[in-house]
């Protein structure tokens, strides 16, 4: 399937707006900031500006690799897409709509609407939003590379991942059950604003890889974030407009000889006497099928064979110590690359910011506990 993504992401004031590649010192300062909300130690960090230390190849193992999701396009109704069948009940709009369901129709209803059950909001006030706010019954209709795929890739890193059916049952003991695949739309819909951000580099307004992350920082943190602290992180992997979000899960970094400076890059670079060439492989994860991704996942993202690459290269530029003062990246002739990259870190958000289209409904705990619950089923029945 296509990649595609929505370019809303969170708050703009992380957002850069400088042209060509970001500053070295801004974005290793932005990164330090990430390593800071996700709790993580910097010891050695500086260490790792020298582009010799750390593997050259690497890739999260079961344990740490993120599940994979669908991102729900929202032409087709995002989370209140009843995806399991197209043989389903007409709108619910009451109690009593809900009371004359069949089990099997109950279990065919759309994530979000599976919520609104549970919750016992009878007016469907979750589902209506997501139709009217972030669905096809917006205004603006959604273009076909709209869903949730940043929010899918924020929950796949920082949730557990789904695995067994979980039945709930809400105050008038109706039970709704909720598969994998809604658990993480839902959890998906939950962090399409998150609780911690952090970027390097930023996403293209006007024309192609307008501001890329600095080279430097970006080989660092691939070593330092990925490798040694061994958490994924998102890069938007179009180099135009649109923003599609990927989770870097491995890389193989091919490195060239250290060479001299041309007189060029002496003017250019005046704190380096020296450059590599690198050139990359990212293993990233995308989107799967809902279907497919109603099942673990996590394996068969550790193992490769649910992901995808991208090829680029850069030139980093070397201090007496050997250690990244500047980097240059080599992108091909196509859109894909390095355009940006994120962190995420804390709780999905996605109902604090109902003044910037949130759903203020969608109650990140909620789905919480019940994805706690699939990833590690009780003998009874989850009561909310």
């Amino acid at each position: 399937m296509k990649l595609r993504q929505i370019g809303l992401l969170v708050l703009a004031v992380l957002l850069f707006q400088s042209a060509g590649a970001s500053d070295r010192d801004q974005d290793l300062h932005w990164f330090k900031y990430v390593l800071q909300f996700s709790q993580m130690s910097q010891k050695d960090l500086q260490n790792y500006l020298n582009p010799l230390v750390g593997p050259t190849q690497f890739r999260l193992d079961k344990e740490h690799a993120p599940w994979a999701g669908n991102y729900f396009p929202m032409q087709d109704g995002g989370i209140a897409n009843r995806w399991r069948t197209k043989d389903y009940p007409e709108v619910l709009h009451d109690k009593n709509s809900v009371t004359e369901l069949t089990t099997k129709q109950l279990r065919n209803l759309s994530p979000v609407e599976k919520y609104d059950v549970l919750m016992g909001y009878y007016d469907f006030r979750t589902t209506r939003h997501e139709l009217e706010t972030r669905g096809p019954q917006r205004a603006t209709p959604p273009q076909d590379w709209e869903g949730f795929c940043n929010g899918v890739r924020c929950a796949g890193i920082m949730t557990k991942e789904p695995h067994f059916p979980v039945s709930a049952t809400n105050n008038d003991g109706i039970t709704v059950e909720f598969s994998p695949a809604d658990l993480k739309a839902l959890a998906g819909a939950s962090y399409f604003y998150v609780e911690k951000y952090g970027q390097i580099g930023g996403p293209t307004a006007d024309g192609k890889a307008a501001n890329q992350p600095n080279a430097a920082i970006f080989d660092l943190v691939l070593r330092y974030h990925l490798a040694e602290k061994q958490k994924g992180f998102v890069i938007d992997s179009h180099l135009g407009s649109e923003i599609w979000n990927e989770t870097v899960v491995g890389y193989n970094r091919k490195l060239g000889d250290i060479k001299n400076l041309s007189a060029k890059e002496k003017d250019l670079y005046p704190n380096a006497v020296s450059k590599i060439r690198v050139d990359l492989v990212l293993d990233t994860l995308g989107e799967v099928d809902i279907k497919d991704s109603n099942k673990l996942t996590k394996k068969k993202v550790a193992d490769g064979s649910l992901l995808t690459t991208l090829e680029t290269a850069y030139t980093l530029y070397l201090d007496q110590s050997g250690k990244a003062v500047d980097g240059k990246w080599h992108n091909g002739g196509g859109t894909r690359g390095v355009d940006f990259a994120w962190f995420v870190g804390g709780k999905g958000a996605d109902h604090e910011y109902a003044h910037l289209g949130g759903n203020a409904n969608l109650r990140f705990n909620k789905i919480r506990k019940l994805i706690e619950e699939s990833a590690h089923p009780q003998c009874s029945k989850l009561l909310l």
